[in-house]
Parts: C-alpha cells; sequence; structure tokens
C-alpha cells in the first residue's frame, strides 16, 4: 500500500528558518526549527525539511506539496544587496527616482535625508518618444537611441533593466517595443517594463515598482534556482518528484507558483510575515475570533497585524527602505525588536533595544557561537523565562553564563544596576516598542484593542503576550499550536492569488456600466487564464471584481467591490463611496462628483486547506505528567506579585489536552516556542489546541 503523501512547508526568517511536514491522513504535524544559513537560505530550508520529514520517518519521495516564504526579497533591498540594474523613461525624466515626491517624514528635520534610489543617477537613461494621457503617440519611439543605450549597458555590465515610460498605462506599445529591442540587444539580461508589473498611473510608485522588480531578479533567481535544484536532489536535498508544486507566499497574503515569483519577485517582499498573518487568521478563526491583533516576533523583527471580521487588511500604500511598493501587500507594520534585538546605552545614557540585531550568526551571546553583545533572549534566559536545560528549536543549548556576562559587562555596570534590574530593563524597553507598534495598526487607526485579540507567535512572541497585552488593556491571548513555526503554517492555508489593475480615469456619471465592462472583460479573460496556467479546477476559481473611486480632485481612492454590471450594480457605486467615505474619513460630500481611477480583478484559485490536528480531551486539571517541575522565574514589577522572583510551574505543551487550565504564573513550553503566564493569568487549551489566556487585572 502507497503511504499517504505529505505536504510540506518552510518560512526563511532572519535568524531561524522555521519547517513543518503534515500527514493529511493522521493530521500529524512534526516540526524543525534550524539556524538559518546565511551563506545560501536554500541549505537551511532543505535542512529543516529533512528533520521534519524524517520525525515521521518520512522522506521527500512522499512529498506532494511545498509552500515557501522568506526575507530573502526583503533582506536584499534593506542590506543593498541585489542586482546592478539599469533604468530607461522618456526624455527628460532622468531623475524620476531621485526626485520623488515632496513629501518629507519628518516636515522640520532638516537633518533627514532620504534614502538613496536603487539606481544611481549614471545607470538611469532616457530615450526620445511620448505618449499623451489617453496612450496615443505624441512622439515616435527613438529605436536607435534604444541600441545606442543597449551598447552602454552592455559595458557597463548591467545585471538587468527596468523600463517606465509615461502614460504606458494607457498603452503599452512603447515598452513592449523597448523591451523587444533590448532583449535582442542584450540576450541573456531579464528586461522589465512597468505595465507587466504595474499597468497604473502615477509615474513615480510605478517606476519604482519596476525598478524594485528588476533590482531582486538577479538575487530571487539565484535563491530559486538553488532551492529548486535541492529540493529535487535525492542526494543532497529532497528527492522531490518532477511534479510536486512548490508555490511561494507572495505579500498580498495569496501564494504564486515558482516561475511566477522568479518573473514577478517584488511580490514576494514580505512574504514570510504575509504567511503568519494568514495563519493567525484562519487559526483565530478556528477557535471563534474573527478581530485579532497578530503579534510575530522572531529573532530579528516584530511584525505587526491587523486582522477584521476574519480578513487581513490588505493595502496598495507599501514602502521598503523608502522606495514604495505599488502592489497589494497584507498592512503589516514592522518594527525592530526581536529575540536578537541587541541592547545599548545611547548617548544620553538611556538603554536602548534594537533596530540592530544579532541574527543567526553569530547570534545572541548566550548561543556560545562568539556573540558577545545582550539581547533580548539573553534578558529572557537570566529572567528565568527559559531554563538551563532549554534548548531553542530543540537542538540548539543555551549558555546563561554568556548571556550574564554580557549584561552585566554592557548593560548592568555602565547604568550602575544589578544584572536583573537590568535584564528586566531590556525586556520593558522591548516591550515598549512593541507597544507603539500594536497602538500604529490599532488605536492610531479608530480601532479599540480592548474589543480584539492578541495573537502572539514566532519564537519569542509568547513569552511577551501577556505584558503587551496588559499594556493595551487588551483581554486575551491566543496562543496557536507550534506558534513558532506559525508563518510555515500560512503556506499550506494560503491560497494561490492574483491581483491585475488597470487606470481608467472617467467621471462615473459620464461612464456607463457597458463601458465598465468593456475595460473588464478582458482582464476576467486574463484572470481564467492565469488561474488555468496554474492548473486550478473551474470549481476551484473565485474571481471578484473591484472599482478604485475618489471625489473629483482628491489625490487618493477608495476601493469599492463591484459585484456584477448590472446598471442596478453600477449605479449603487455612488452611494456606497459616500458611505465608505463617511465610515473611513467621517464626512462624505453626497453633491459632489465621484471619479472612477482604476478597475480591478483578484483572481483566487482555492486550495484544500488542511484539517489541523486536534488534541485528545482532558479534565480541567492538566495530567500529572504534562508537569516537569518548576523555575524561578523574575516578573517586572508592573506585574501583579512582580517585581520578584517567583516559583512558576513548567508545563510541557505537547502533554496537555483539550479542556485543561494553568493559572499563572507559569511557563508552557514546547519545541517552537515559550509561552510565559504572568501572575493572574488564567489560560485554557480549546478544541483545536490553542491556549486561550485570560489576562489577569
Amino acid at each position: 500500500m502507497t503511504p499517504p503523501r505529505l505536504r510540506v512547508a518552510s518560512d526563511v526568517g532572519g535568524t531561524f528558518t522555521d519547517n513543518l511536514a503534515y500527514d493529511e491522513a493522521a493530521r500529524h504535524v512534526t516540526v524543525a526549527k534550524v539556524p538559518t544559513t546565511p551563506e545560501n537560505r536554500a541549505l537551511g530550508t532543505v535542512r529543516g525539511l529533512r528533520q521534519a520529514l524524517a520525525a515521521q520517518n518520512r522522506a521527500g519521495r512522499d512529498v506532494a506539496y511545498v509552500g515557501h516564504g522568506m526575507t530573502t526579497a526583503t533582506n536584499a533591498v534593506i542590506q543593498r544587496s541585489g542586482g546592478r540594474v539599469a533604468f530607461i523613461t522618456n526624455e527628460g525624466f532622468r531623475d524620476l527616482l531621485l526626485i520623488g515626491r515632496q513629501n518629507r517624514p519628518s516636515l522640520y528635520d532638516i537633518r533627514k535625508t532620504r534614502p538613496q534610489p536603487l539606481v544611481p543617477r549614471e545607470d538611469c537613461h532616457t530615450v526620445r518618444g511620448r505618449l499623451d494621457p489617453a496612450g496615443h503617440e505624441v512622439t515616435p519611439l527613438d529605436e536607435a537611441g534604444l541600441r545606442r543605450i543597449a551598447e552602454r549597458l552592455r559595458a557597463d555590465h548591467i545585471e538587468a533593466v527596468a523600463i517606465c515610460l509615461l502614460h504606458a498605462y494607457a498603452n503599452p506599445e512603447h515598452e513592449r517595443r523597448a523591451r523587444a529591442i533590448l532583449a535582442a540587444e542584450l540576450p541573456g539580461i531579464p528586461v522589465c517594463i512597468s505595465t507587466d508589473i504595474l499597468a497604473e498611473f502615477r509615474e513615480y510608485e510605478r517606476a519604482s515598482t519596476v525598478v524594485l522588480n528588476a533590482y531582486l531578479l538577479p538575487v530571487m533567481e539565484r535563491y530559486l534556482a538553488s532551492l529548486t535544484e535541492l529540493l529535487a536532489d535525492p542526494a543532497e536535498g529532497l528527492g522531490l518528484a518532477p511534479d510536486v508544486p512548490v508555490m511561494v507566499m507572495e505579500a498580498s497574503g495569496g501564494l504564486m507558483t515558482v516561475a511566477t515569483a522568479r518573473d514577478k519577485p517584488v511580490h514576494t517582499v514580505l512574504s514570510g510575515p504575509a504567511g503568519g498573518v494568514v495563519a493567525s487568521a484562519h487559526v483565530a478563526r478556528l477557535s471563534g475570533f474573527d478581530d485579532i491583533i497578530t503579534l510575530d516576533m522572531g529573532g530579528t523583527s516584530t511584525d505587526i497585524s491587523l486582522v477584521l471580521g476574519g480578513v487581513p487588511q490588505v493595502t496598495r500604500e507599501a514602502s521598503l527602505e523608502g522606495a514604495p511598493i505599488r502592489i497589494p501587500v497584507i498592512d503589516i507594520n514592522a518594527i525592530g525588536a526581536g529575540g536578537g534585538s541587541i541592547a545599548w546605552i545611547d548617548e544620553g545614557g538611556a538603554l536602548r533595544v534594537g533596530p540592530r540585531s544579532a541574527e543567526a550568526v553569530p547570534g545572541p551571546a548566550c548561543y556560545g557561537r562568539g556573540g558577545s553583545e545582550p539581547t533580548v533572549t539573553d534578558a529572557n534566559l537570566v529572567l528565568g523565562r527559559f531554563g538551563t536545560d532549554t534548548r531553542l528549536g530543540g537542538e540548539l543549548a543555551l549558555d546563561p553564563e554568556a548571556a550574564a556576562r554580557a549584561i552585566e559587562a554592557r548593560i548592568a555596570r555602565p547604568l550602575g544596576l544589578d544584572i536583573t534590574a537590568a535584564a528586566a530593563g531590556i525586556l520593558r524597553v522591548a516591550n515598549a516598542n512593541m507597544t507603539r507598534g500594536i497602538r500604529v495598526v490599532s488605536i492610531e487607526r479608530g480601532h479599540d484593542p480592548r474589543g480584539l485579540t492578541l495573537v502572539p507567535f514566532g519564537g519569542a512572541g509568547p513569552m511577551h503576550g501577556s505584558p503587551l497585552a496588559r499594556e493595551l488593556s487588551i483581554p486575551r491571548l491566543l496562543v496557536p499550536p507550534t506558534p513558532g513555526i506559525l508563518c510555515a503554517l500560512g503556506m499550506l492555508v494560503a491560497d494561490l492569488r492574483h491581483d491585475l489593475v488597470r487606470t481608467h480615469l472617467a467621471p462615473h456619471a459620464d461612464l456607463s456600466a457597458e463601458a465598465a465592462r468593456a475595460v473588464l472583460d478582458p482582464m476576467l479573460d486574463e484572470a481564467q487564464h492565469l488561474l488555468a496556467a496554474d492548473r486550478v479546477p473551474e470549481a476551484r476559481q473565485r474571481i471578484e471584481m473591484r472599482v478604485d473611486m475618489r471625489y473629483i480632485g482628491q489625490s487618493y481612492e477608495l476601493p469599492l467591490p463591484l459585484a456584477a454590471f448590472t446598471d442596478a450594480d453600477w449605479t449603487g457605486l455612488a452611494p456606497a463611496f459616500h458611505a465608505e467615505h463617511r465610515r473611513r474619513f467621517g464626512h462624505s460630500d453626497p453633491q459632489a462628483p465621484i471619479e472612477i481611477v482604476s478597475f480591478a480583478v483578484t483572481a483566487t484559485g482555492l486550495i484544500d486547506t488542511p484539517e489541523l490536528p486536534r488534541p485528545p480531551t482532558g479534565a480541567r486539571e492538566p495530567p500529572p505528567e504534562a508537569r516537569s517541575g518548576t523555575r524561578r522565574v523574575y516578573f517586572e514589577a508592573e506585574a501583579p506579585g512582580g517585581g520578584a522572583w517567583l516559583e512558576a510551574p513548567v508545563w510541557h505543551r505537547e502533554a496537555l489536552l483539550a479542556g485543561n487550565e494553568i493559572a499563572g504564573p507559569a511557563i508552557v513550553e514546547e519545541i517552537s516556542a515559550t509561552t510565559v503566564l504572568y501572575p493572574g493569568d488564567r489560560a485554557r487549551v480549546d478544541p483545536i489546541g490553542s491556549l486561550i489566556v485570560d489576562i489577569g487585572a
């Protein structure tokens, strides 16, 4: 009898690579958390997947599906390690990327400098040719000039080319012709045109997005080629069958094929964090919570997002290192506070934590890999949140003496504190940073956190969830099963997704339903073609339409769903827009004319969502074998009964049963993360294995 096949998934973070293997028939999940391999992140991915499979006595030949998320693209932009890109635009617009927008992040800060563009000015080129806003040719494209540019690019050893021509969204012919000429003149060098990535107006955002795509092409091509080769290699990798789908998480929370990711790597920015939000929404919905704040605290950063009605919030106004990205992105607030965030003292003598991180190499001082600077992980170890016998990911032993030495030398002695006070101060500052991050996605956007549930996950999130909830009066935590590898789970529960957008500026009153259909019909055909190319059965296809609208004279638009093309649906957009404008901004003007800005189509290929394993049901009291002993843990003065070392029972999460309840103070350990219950907290295990923690007053 052929054994049931498995789904596997991996998420590559800055410090750890998280992996899981899921047996659909047995509903059995095994996990592996391994250090990220910066020299080639694909090596850590394959190593972790092999460990997760070995825990089920299985091998790569049993795998039927691979999901993958990573920070490769994000890190390439942050570290400026992408390819050398040439940018080509219209004559007279050479400095488009350098000028950008005139908005300032800090209006009166004369010392504020903007990040340099990804393409230096010497690699920006212009060509004669012009279209008007309607897409009509004003000046023919100078093809001879393009060939002269190609000769220069060849001499400069350019690795990729990005083309953005004015008003190409209305007529892409000039861009397509330019690509054809350069592809012929520069064989082997990829050429990106803006209308393949973003067929919308706003030249700067469109140029920035296509440049980012070109900048990432060489990096992602090398990475994904290495990953694909290792996954197929039976000796050094997994030995996957050739027909096994390998899907990549994209920034919008959907999945795309590896081939699409290699062509459009800009969509993989924030890929890993997006998987965590998708998985959080899925698990929270199973537990009966639709409105949540997700808090993904890993080794390098903490990613915070809002989920309302079970749906992650998606934006098209993202940026990375100062460069706008005009693609659908789950709205994530990323801050430099993770387990590996380094504690330091600034020039004024104040204690700071992050954004600099010890990362995977050398890592926190307690890793014993040569790190000497104190981190959040070192503070948690010194304060007893980790035990001296704790092994991160099941294999990495910690050195409490090295952690204490680092905190003593770098923080305690300079500030005149004892080690306990210094370590507690590190946690207090890190928690303050995360509290501000949660306020950004909740209070500052009109959402009361007292009506939400905090979902902390990642390797470090469950250790910090309770004090964060207390500070913001959030009533409860939901700690998912295997929280340390939750981002990887997102690769198994997300759907395939394609987003298409076309700019079409016109007054709503002047555009009929028939005219709108003429714009949308080709987009619907393209959406169906894309899903068919992904081999999605027709019954599993879902296509949704959207119209972006604004009052005439406004600079930005609001999205509204369009159900159908009937006159009633089309006419009903106007009152719907006024209502949405009032809901979002507190006012509307029903007498003001409305303008259509663009049409959008989202094509989704529904996957079979795996049914998660459920723990057996037990009594309120946990079984004796679930308790492994007690540990002295320090709780800060802000916690009830805190400001002192308390004896806390330690529980094995894998041995807890549905219905079990645990009172804080307590420590709940598992292979991927540790949950800290503060005095007054009360946790219960729900039917799917999540820990529902009611926060003490």
